[in-house]
């Protein structure tokens, strides 16, 4: 019997929106930016939105002497979304959907990728976030 990591993907993405505090699940969404022609000097840049579920953690850390410094390491674990897939340097504002996305929004740069992909099929990612 072989695993249909594809049909766990979307059990993943089905219970990191069960936990949210909306039906759609705790949402954040996601620019990616794409040159489009120009000059190296002056390009043409166009964004893309998509909008994910997320659950979200904010660690302390901790220094060598056991004390905490004033830093916070942020991580977003994502739900997988078939044809999307995040990218270190993408920007993502935690808590809007698409549609409420604007250049004014409050966009964080997506420092860290992880992928949790089982016989290539991504499952999940976790995303580290700049300070």
């Amino acid at each position: 019997m072989s695993i249909n990591w594809a049909e766990i993907a979307a059990e993943v993405n089905a219970a990191i929106k069960s936990v949210a505090s909306t039906d759609e699940g705790y949402p954040a969404t996601i620019r990616q930016q794409s040159g489009s022609g120009g000059d190296p000097w002056d390009p043409v840049t166009s964004h893309s939105y998509t909008t994910v579920s997320i659950l979200e953690d904010n660690r302390r850390v901790m220094a060598a002497d056991g004390t905490y410094v004033e830093i916070i390491n942020r991580t977003l674990t994502m739900a997988a979304t078939p044809g999307f897939a995040p990218k270190k340097a993408d920007d993502v504002a935690v808590g809007i959907t698409r549609s409420q996305a604007t250049s004014g929004s409050d966009w964080i740069s997506i420092t860290k990728v992880r992928t949790l992909a089982p016989a290539g099929v991504a499952v999940l990612y976790e995303l580290d976030l700049s300070a």
